[in-house]
Formats: structure tokens, sequence, C-alpha cells
């Protein structure tokens, strides 16, 4: 743990530079998502996603919520288009 924390009280700030950035955006991924599959619940996704980031279980849930917006949709469409025609 020692030489973890050796390592990054060495590292560079260009090395900071790129790796909080990169951190925030894979942790706020779901939001990224949701503003283009899922509007309706953007707002909750956005809310859950500051401690879902924590838990990669939550994380990949709210993954899957963010993506499943307009694809939903499109299948319940899908769904009585074939149940019209029976």
């Amino acid at each position: 743990m020692n030489e973890l924390m050796q390592t990054f009280s060495n590292a560079s700030p260009m090395f900071w530079a790129t790796l909080i950035p990169l951190v925030l955006f894979i942790w706020f991924l779901p939001v990224i998502l949701a503003v283009f599959f899922n509007r309706p619940h953007l707002k909750y996704i956005a809310i859950a996603a500051v401690p879902a980031g924590v838990s990669f279980i939550a994380w990949g849930a709210l993954i899957i919520w963010a993506c499943s917006g307009k694809v939903s949709g499109r299948f319940n469409q899908w769904f009585e288009k074939q149940q019209g025609r029976n």
C-alpha cells in the first residue's frame, strides 16, 4: 500500500490531468448514455450515478437502465403490430 501511495505522490501533473477526466467519464457514462437513449429518466439516472460508481453491479444496472429507454419503446410498438396482425 505504501508503494502505491508513493507512486501516486510522485505522479506527474499530466498523469492526473488525464486520469481524473477519464475516471469521471467512466463514472458518469450512464448519464451520457441516458442523454441519448432514455431522456425521460435522465434526472433519476444522474442522481443514482453518484453513489452507483462505487458498486460495479449498481453501475452496470444504470448502464442497462440508461440504454433501455427508446429500445423498449420500439419493442412495444413492434409487439403491438404483431398482435394486430394475428
